[in-house]
């Protein structure tokens, strides 16, 4: 773990992972992160479901939405690589969901003197990233994302509905065998 700073470290950093998404660095909580895996070689699609969507897995059993962080964000997507991680948060409604990020770089810990709010250019921008945190002398800027604010509430509905007909299409063919 590096320090960006000389001073000691205490309680007031904040932890945090950072990931990338082409040459743009983001951060989150260390604490909103359930865990980090590989994505695997297939997903399986869903219909009917918003482009950022990738599809589900099985993760140990359960069934995790995998959503392209780089879609959701109005970044073009590239293809899969050996670097790709998927981050599993615990989204608002209680629903662990997975995003794709391009890698995971590192975790640190910041000085709460080295993050500030970060300028208001869209209403959803403001939302999702409220915070900037200024590293190595001010050359390096990470956006801090409040992962609850991934997906609206909308949006979180229609990954509900989607989770829900996915569990009860499984849970007839189960029936059916």
């Amino acid at each position: 773990m590096s320090n960006n700073n000389s001073a000691a470290v205490t309680d007031d950093d904040a932890q945090v992972v950072i990931f990338r998404l082409g040459a743009e660095e983001f951060g989150v909580p260390i604490m909103s992160v359930q865990e980090i895996v590989r994505v695997p070689d297939s997903l399986t699609r869903v219909p009917k479901t918003p482009p950022f969507v990738e599809g589900v897995i099985n993760l140990r059993g359960t069934v995790l939405p995998v959503i392209d962080q780089r879609v959701r964000l109005g970044m073009p997507p590239i293809e899969r690589n050996d670097r790709q991680r998927i981050m599993v948060y615990t989204l608002s409604n209680g629903m662990r969901t997975g995003f794709i990020v391009d890698s995971v770089a590192e975790v640190l810990r910041i000085p709460r003197g080295n993050i500030e709010r970060s300028p208001e250019l869209s209403d959803e921008q403001a939302r999702l990233i409220s915070q900037v945190a200024k590293l190595d002398k001010d050359k390096r800027l990470v956006m801090l994302i409040d992962p609850s604010q991934l997906l609206g509430g909308r949006e979180l509905g229609a990954m509900q509905s989607m989770m829900d007909r996915d569990q009860n299409t499984t849970s007839e063919q189960r029936l059916a065998a």
